[in-house]
Order: structure tokens, then C-alpha cells, then sequence
């Protein structure tokens, strides 16, 4: 059994159409049926039920299927880890991030990684957590950097980065605008502008959970993926925000910020480091320590970022 022969098996068995798997690979369709026909062979049993209608994998084949995808990424990580060690000068480090990262963690990790006496190449993109959990699965990034919570297991380790604490922003003319302070009860009263409940369903279960205890129905005023696109709606008069306090260097004219007091100790915005434990990669540890680096400087040694974030 051949690699390129599991390529063309999980073509099949994710198409489910021979047809439709030979274009994706560029073979006809009758040279996949054979190969397709020969693996069979060489295993031993049926790994597709094929009718005139529809192909289906067999018990057999979906096991199979497990383990090649396994197999093929295990071959992945090894013509990595051989490049990578032909490569000590200049390491190729992929890193997906939510938009959270970047008010802190992420910039001052880069830039102490690329100041480094062994500098780090970076393929960098924005993606959700469970984009980021997906992509570490199949081995097409090394280090992503979410909210939890997620499961770790053995293919995925985490290192806790933060645990970030919010601002209300308010329009300016709002009548709540010029108070030292807010009251998470009083926001539990306005109109919420939010990000969507897909994109953050735990920390969306929390501020609903709030305005609960707080007596009310939460309002959701208007949502919008990126805090720059929520704060603008804040401005718009559409309703009240919160936003990360370590994200206080973001700016939108015609609102305003105003610290929540008491504090709600469940609202909370955790910030982690995700990889795969089993990589060998060499610029994964130093870019692990330059991120703690990052955030316990910021944060006077706490790690959490709310000290640093209630002494500015």
C-alpha cells in the first residue's frame, strides 16, 4: 500500500462519486476505478458499496478512512520536520490568530521572534478557534491562538495566555457617557451591540447569563464580527458595546469607554496558545515563550493583562 494510493481512496470517500473524485485528482475515471479495485485487492475486503445511484463507504472503508488520514498526516509532519531541519537559519512558522490577539500577545511575539539571533519566516491569517482547532487537526498550521474553552486531548496541547476583562463603550451623547463607572446591571437595561453568538457561543451564554441575574431580557441591539465594525455601531447610537481592555488603544470617534464596576468575575475573555504536542517544529517552544513573554510584561508579571489594563 502506497500513499498515493490513500490519496485517491479519501478522494473517493470524500466525494462519494468516482466521477466527481476523478477530476479532483486529474485521472479518468476508469484508471481510478482500478486503482480504487486493486487497494480493495491488496486489503483484502470491500471498502465502498457501489450502486448504480451512489457509493458508500463500507465499515471497512470508513476505518480505513481514519487511518489514512492519520497516515497522510504523519507524512505530512515528516517531510516537515526534514525540511525544517535542513532550515535551522530561517524557520517557517504558521500561525492562525483570532482578531483578539493582535491588541497584544501576537505583535510582540513576532517581533521578538524575528529579532532573534535564529529569525522566523511567519504565514499569518485570521481564523475562528474552531477554524483554528480544525486546521491543527489536519496539520496545516502550527500554532493557532483562540478563546477557550475547547477539549485538549493527545493531538492538541494549550497554553493559557490571558484572561481579559471588559469595557462598556457607550455613544458619546449617551446619557450613561459621562459616568466614572457602570454597573453591569445598568447595561443589562440598554440595548446591546455584540459580536454573533457563533463566533463566541461561551462568552455569549456569559452576558446573557448576566442580564438574566441582573432581572433583565438581553436586548441585542445589532451584531458585527470584528470589534472596529462593533464600536462603529456603538457610534451609530444603536446601542452599548463592551470591548477587551487590552484592545483600549482602538478608537472610534463618538464613543466612549467606561469601566464596569463591580466586576462580574464570569465575564471574562481567555486568551490560549493551541498546538499539536507531538510537533517537532523548531520555532514552536521560543514563539510559546515569546507570547508569555508578551502578555506578563504587559500585565506586570499576572499574566491576566487587568492590572496593566486598570492603571492606564
Amino acid at each position: 500500500m502506497e500513499f498515493q494510493q490513500l490519496k485517491l481512496f479519501l478522494a473517493v470517500a470524500d466525494a462519494l462519486h468516482f466521477g466527481r473524485a476523478a477530476q479532483q485528482v486529474g485521472m479518468a475515471q476508469p484508471h481510478l476505478s482500478r486503482a480504487i479495485a486493486r487497494l480493495e485487492q491488496e486489503v483484502g475486503v470491500r471498502l465502498f458499496d457501489r450502486t448504480s445511484r451512489r457509493v458508500v463507504l463500507t465499515a471497512a472503508g470508513e476505518r480505513l478512512r481514519e487511518e489514512a488520514i492519520a497516515l497522510l498526516q504523519a507524512e505530512r509532519r515528516a517531510q516537515e520536520a526534514a525540511r525544517a531541519a535542513g532550515q535551522q537559519r530561517r524557520r517557517r512558522l504558521r500561525i492562525a490568530y483570532v482578531s483578539a490577539a493582535l491588541y497584544r500577545a501576537l505583535p510582540a511575539a513576532l517581533r521578538s521572534l524575528s529579532a532573534s539571533t535564529e529569525p522566523v519566516e511567519f504565514a499569518l491569517h485570521e481564523a475562528t478557534t474552531n477554524e483554528q482547532l480544525a486546521l491543527i487537526a489536519a496539520g496545516e498550521i502550527d500554532l493557532g491562538i483562540g478563546h477557550p474553552p475547547f477539549d485538549t486531548h493527545a493531538r492538541l496541547a494549550s497554553v493559557l495566555l490571558a484572561n481579559d476583562r471588559f469595557d462598556a463603550v457607550l455613544p458619546a451623547d449617551h446619557r450613561l457617557a459621562t459616568r466614572t463607572t457602570i454597573r453591569i446591571e445598568e447595561l443589562a437595561a440598554e440595548p446591546l451591540v455584540l459580536f454573533p453568538e457563533a463566533q463566541g457561543p461561551a462568552l455569549y451564554a456569559a452576558i446573557r447569563d448576566r442580564c438574566r441575574v441582573a432581572g433583565r431580557v438581553m436586548q441585542l441591539a445589532a451584531t458585527a464580527p470584528r470589534l472596529h465594525g462593533q464600536l462603529s455601531l456603538v457610534a451609530a447610537g444603536l446601542g452599548i458595546g463592551i470591548a477587551p481592555r487590552q484592545s483600549r488603544s482602538l478608537a472610534v470617534a463618538g464613543t466612549v469607554r467606561v469601566p464596569i464596576k463591580p466586576y462580574p468575575a464570569a465575564l471574562v475573555l481567555p486568551l490560549a496558545a493551541m498546538y499539536d504536542p507531538r510537533s517537532r517544529h523548531p520555532a514552536l517552544p521560543p514563539a510559546l515563550a515569546a507570547l508569555r513573554r508578551a502578555v506578563t510584561r504587559r500585565a506586570g508579571g499576572t499574566g491576566d493583562g487587568n492590572r496593566a489594563a486598570a492603571a492606564r
